[in-house]
């Protein structure tokens, strides 16, 4: 595994014929936006299955684990895919890592996250938000 996801992806929309760095239009935007729905909704109905499982008291499946890999999988080609597909936004993965960097100093003095009740970290006395202006 030597390339990025969307190194892969463009070897996906090549041998289909589909865009590759166009500029955006409705068309391509609503496709986009239909794919990433369509597909994220079929991760939450697998994360569904699973959370009633455990609620049962039950222990989740292999094969839930495996449909749940493999929504994941398909909804990161369809983000890397909307990448891959729009010139403006084609430097996905420098994006990401500047995220991750920015995630990183929501960490409080200490080092130590800050947490919402419902588990989402919140943002510490040193947080910087990502500069992406220069990758579109």
């Amino acid at each position: 595994m030597d390339k990025t996801n969307e190194e892969y992806v463009v070897e996906l929309n090549k041998a289909f014929g589909l865009v590759i760095s166009g500029e955006p239009t409705v068309e391509l935007l609503n496709l986009r936006k239909k794919l990433i729905l369509e597909e994220v909704r079929e991760l939450v109905e697998e994360l569904d299955f699973a959370i009633e499982k455990l609620e049962k008291g039950e222990k989740i499946e292999k094969a839930n684990f495996e449909n749940m890999l493999k929504e994941m999988a398909d909804v990161q080609v369809v983000l890397s895919g909307t990448a891959v597909s729009i010139k403006q936004l084609r430097n996905f993965r420098e994006a990401f890592v500047r995220v991750h960097e920015s995630n990183m100093s929501k960490l409080d003095e200490n080092g130590k996250p800050m947490y919402r009740e419902d588990g989402k970290f919140l943002k510490g006395p040193n947080y910087k938000k990502p500069e992406l202006g220069d990758l579109v």
